[in-house]
């Protein structure tokens, strides 16, 4: 029989850190470098990077603007030792509110899976050797995306996330590195 334990949780002290370094680094970026989101000739339609989040996932992402105010993402991992199997997948949609040359703001909305399977140190006798946790995240929330150079931009979020595993609904954090082609 797999006994199903809570997910261990995402430090939430270790995600706020992150997006404060990430915002640290955004004094950083050149100023004399051609930023604008509404370029004619350079519409940016998709996007390829790294995001962490409950909602979105954790892992490689991709972004792609079905019509100018939409953006489609999807984000995941897999992480497999011998000991432990993760895997994940988060998808948005992101309904922009306001945009300027360097800045979004928008609305989003998503969907998470998150899996880990573990083996147990020492199982009890007739059990299985491992544990398995999952949690399927449904929330809401509104982000930010700054166009960084001109074709870096970070994204970060606050989202509403139902967690599946424990029905808690918490605020959660979500941030994003991406470059558009």
């Amino acid at each position: 029989m797999t006994e199903r334990v809570g997910r261990p949780r995402l430090g939430g002290r270790r995600v706020v850190l992150i997006c404060t370094l990430l915002f640290c680094l955004l004094g950083a970026g050149p100023v004399a470098a051609l930023q604008d989101w509404n370029r004619v000739d350079d519409p940016m339609k998709g996007a390829l990077g790294l995001h962490l989040g409950k909602l979105g996932g954790v892992g490689l992402a991709y972004k792609y603007p079905p019509v100018w105010w939409l953006n489609f993402q999807v984000a995941g991992g897999i992480w497999n030792t011998s000991d432990h199997k993760r895997h994940n997948v988060g998808v948005e949609l992101q309904y922009l509110l306001r945009q300027d040359d360097r800045v979004r703001l928008f609305i989003a909305g998503g969907l998470g899976y998150f899996y880990h399977k573990a083996r147990r140190d020492d199982p009890p006798e007739g059990e299985e050797d491992f544990r398995v946790s999952d949690s399927l995240n449904t929330g809401l929330g509104v982000g930010i995306e700054w166009l960084w150079t001109s074709r870096v931009s970070l994204q970060v979020e606050l989202d509403f996330t139902h967690e599946g595993n424990d029905g808690d609904t918490k605020v959660w954090p979500q941030a994003g590195l991406f470059y558009y082609f």
